[in-house]
């Protein structure tokens, strides 16, 4: 007897739906996201057998229940919304609510078994939500951190056009004046000593002090420049000073939560094989490496390095229009995984310039391509690589598991091992007989033909003969 149980999530708890083969009646229930809703959602689960799971919608508010699942071990399907609202609209009726949302997902996931199609919606994969966490919380501090440093440009270019001269906010020096902002010692003296006016009376012992203290390199050189061009620098007002102050704790305080991310990135990732293997490779360090392995969850997800060059939206896909058929870029990708790619691409280039891709990288500059273009290239042909190395790596774990399963006196079927492996004999010959048997019939057929087309020749060339 088949069942199945639909589940609609929302924002605060999820309505379930049980449909049974022999009952026309369905059984709906609704479970808060609680610790002890889903424990009562997991309960009644398991007490109805092993019905059919499925869920409307994947991760967002779905996330709970996921979880829940998958650490209790109970198999669950995962359809688009869109799909299932159609299938509701087909079969229910045109009424929507919670109930008969989750009635639909349920009745689909049972049409699907029926025709054999449930398992293409199984839900194998599941993200390190960890590793997704803490990178995408420092891609988010990355950006809050450039328009912090470009809000304290403004304000030192009103307060003093010489200070903001001297630090480097030129035109010409825009890869330089994210960094000037950013260097702890600046930092320091512009949240002790906000008012820039009271710079001109500090001797080099007073103004070291104010940056921190520390003989850094360079430290002494941008203090004599200080010193010197503070006779002009004026006096600001309180308000001013405040803000420049503020602005430069938050700057501090997100390059330290920052620090700290990346410390946390090291310890999660010390026994991922698959982030130390793109580690290896000159170039991408922890960040980049953490932030492709969370973007793309599972290698198994791309059945090849096409699929996972769109989802990186550095790939091309088929647009048909009429009789006329063109390649164009996809549109709907993952732009962080696309962002790491780029970044990865950029440092390889630079980092390892011995290696192919830097190689293609200069040969595309040198045909008179734009240096952002030949980076794209280059991201896309790393796309390939880094699509096998992960794929081998997990073929690798795969055997291994096998093995491990193997030792323990598990059967064939358990561990993967098919007649056609490695040690076995295949009861399949290379070739059927009725194949060869077809082939030297084909080959005898053949050979009359010629013969007869010869003889037919010779034939009619000794007619010839005979009438000259």
């Amino acid at each position: 007897m088949n069942s199945a149980i639909g589940i609609d999530p929302d924002s605060t708890g999820f309505v379930c739906a049980l449909v049974k083969d022999s009952k026309a009646q369905v059984i709906t229930r609704r479970f808060s996201v609680s610790q002890k809703g889903l424990s009562e959602f997991l309960c009644w689960v398991k007490a109805e057998g092993t019905p059919i799971v499925g869920i409307e919608g994947t991760h967002g508010q779905s996330r709970p229940i996921e979880k829940v699942l998958r650490e209790a071990g109970v198999i669950f399907h995962s359809f688009k919304p869109a799909d299932t609202d159609r299938f509701r609209k087909a079969v229910l009726g045109q009424n929507k609510n919670n109930e008969r949302d989750a009635e639909s997902v349920a009745r689909y996931a049972l049409a699907l078994e029926a025709q054999g199609k449930l398992e293409q919606y199984r839900r194998v994969w599941s993200a390190d939500m960890e590793l997704q966490l803490v990178t995408r919380r420092y891609e988010s501090l990355s950006d809050q951190l450039t328009r912090e440093v470009n809000r304290l440009w403004k304000l030192l270019r009103y307060a003093s056009p010489d200070l903001y001269l001297l630090l480097g906010g030129k035109n010409g020096q825009k890869g330089q004046r994210g960094k000037v902002l950013k260097n702890q010692g600046i930092l320091t003296l512009l949240i002790s000593k906000p008012d820039i006016g009271e710079w001109k009376g500090f001797s080099e012992t007073e103004m070291r002090e104010a940056m921190g203290g520390g003989n850094y390199k360079g430290r002494g050189e941008l203090i004599a420049e200080l010193r010197e061009a503070a006779e002009s620098f004026p006096s600001i007002s309180a308000g001013i000073g405040l803000v420049i102050r503020s602005s430069a704790q938050q700057i501090q305080r997100f390059k330290e939560e920052q620090s700290e991310l990346l410390r946390m990135l090291d310890s999660l990732t010390e026994g991922n094989l698959a982030v130390q293997c793109l580690k290896s490779r000159r170039g991408i360090a922890t960040l980049t490496a953490a932030k492709m392995i969370a973007e793309i969850i599972d290698i198994r997800r791309f059945a090849r390095e096409d699929s996972l060059a769109c989802y990186s939206g550095l790939g091309m896909r088929e647009h048909t229009t009429g009789n006329t058929t063109m390649m164009i870029p996809t549109r709907l990708f993952n732009h962080r995984l696309k962002d790491a790619f780029i970044t990865a691409a950029r440092n390889v280039v630079f980092y390892d310039p011995d290696s192919h891709l830097a190689g293609y990288y200069r040969n595309l500059v040198k045909a008179g391509m734009q240096p952002m273009e030949a980076t794209k290239r280059v991201a896309r042909a790393l796309v390939r690589v880094i699509f096998r190395e992960l794929s081998a790596l997990n073929e690798s774990k795969a055997n291994e598991l096998d093995q491990e399963r193997q030792k323990e006196g598990e059967g064939d079927m358990a561990s993967g091992v098919t007649r056609g492996d490695q040690g076995r004999k295949s009861n399949i010959s290379p070739s059927s007989p009725r194949s060869n048997k077809s082939k030297s019939t084909k080959k005898v057929k053949s050979n009359k033909a010629l013969g007869a087309r010869t003889n037919g020749k010779r034939k009619k060339q000794a007619a010839t003969k005979k009438t000259a």
